[in-house]
C-alpha cells in the first residue's frame, strides 16, 4: 500500500456509486456497501458552505451507523448516480498498512433524475487501512487462486466543499423553441471584423451568435438547498447529529 492502491480503492468506490441500480433505494443495499469499504468505527466528515460564501459552514461527523441512510435519502430525493473526481491526488505511506490518499481539488458530482447536476468542489483526504480478510479459513478450496487475502477499507474520509455548482440538462427545459435566424456564414480562420463607432446597429447584429428563444418556459426546481445538498439529506445529518449528542 502506499503506490497508488488506496486511490485505485477509491475510484472504485466511485465506480460502484455511479452505477444505477434500482437496489440503491434499498437500506440493505447501502450497508452492505458500507461495510465493504469502511471500517467498522470509521467516519465520513463533510462540511458544507451556505451559498458558497464563507460566512456560514455546517459541518458533519458521519459514523458508520448513520453512512448508509445518508446515501439511502440522497438517493430517495431523486439522485441517480454520484461520482468522485481526484484529479491530481496524491498518495502517502504512513506504515505498511496505513495510507493517506490527498486531493486539493476533488469534485464530487450529483445527477438528478430532474436532468440537474450538482458538483461539491473541495478537498478531500482519506485514509485507507491494509485489512486481512477473516473468511480464508472457511471454504478456503471454493476461493479463487487469486484472491488476496487482505482488503483495502477506508477508515476516515474528509470532505470540505468550498463551493457547488448547478447545472441543468437542456432537454430538461420546458416550451416551444424558436430557432433564429442563421447569421452571416465566416469564412474558416477569419476573425470577426472589429466594426467602428459609426458602424450600424444591422451591421454589428450580422455577426452574432444565433440564438434559441423559448417561449413560456419552465424548468425543474432546483433539488437542493443552499448548502448544495438535497434537504431531506441535510435533515437525515441534522437529526443523525443530535441523537449522537
Amino acid at each position: 500500500i502506499g503506490l497508488g492502491q488506496g486511490l485505485i480503492r477509491l475510484l472504485q468506490f466511485s465506480g460502484v456509486l455511479s452505477g444505477e441500480n434500482p437496489n440503491k433505494l434499498q437500506l440493505s443495499y447501502w450497508e452492505n456497501l458500507v461495510r465493504e469499504y469502511f471500517m467498522p468505527k470509521a467516519a465520513m466528515k463533510l462540511t458544507l458552505w451556505k451559498d458558497n460564501q464563507k460566512t456560514e459552514a455546517r459541518p458533519f461527523d458521519i459514523g458508520v451507523p448513520i453512512l448508509p441512510r445518508f446515501f439511502l435519502v440522497t438517493t430517495q430525493s431523486g439522485v441517480k448516480s454520484m461520482t468522485l473526481s481526484l484529479d491530481g491526488a496524491r498518495e502517502r505511506l504512513v506504515n505498511h498498512h496505513h495510507a493517506v490518499v490527498e486531493c486539493v481539488t476533488a469534485v464530487w458530482t450529483y445527477r438528478y433524475i430532474n436532468g440537474y447536476t450538482v458538483t461539491l468542489r473541495g478537498p478531500l483526504t482519506a485514509h485507507v487501512l491494509l485489512v486481512p480478510t477473516t473468511n480464508l479459513a472457511a471454504g478456503a478450496a471454493q476461493q479463487s487462486s487469486q484472491q488476496l487475502p487482505y482488503v483495502l477499507k477506508f477508515d476516515n474520509l474528509e470532505f470540505h466543499a468550498n463551493l457547488h455548482d448547478k447545472y441543468i440538462a437542456l432537454e430538461s427545459l420546458l416550451g416551444q423553441r424558436v430557432i433564429g435566424s442563421p447569421k452571416t456564414p465566416r469564412t474558416r480562420n477569419e476573425s470577426t471584423p472589429i466594426l467602428n463607432g459609426n458602424a450600424t446597429s444591422e451591421e454589428d447584429k450580422k455577426w452574432e451568435e444565433p440564438r434559441v428563444m423559448i417561449e413560456h418556459a419552465s424548468i425543474p426546481g432546483e433539488p437542493v438547498n443552499a448548502f448544495g445538498i438535497p434537504q431531506a439529506t441535510m435533515r437525515c445529518l441534522e437529526v443523525s447529529s443530535d441523537d449522537f449528542f
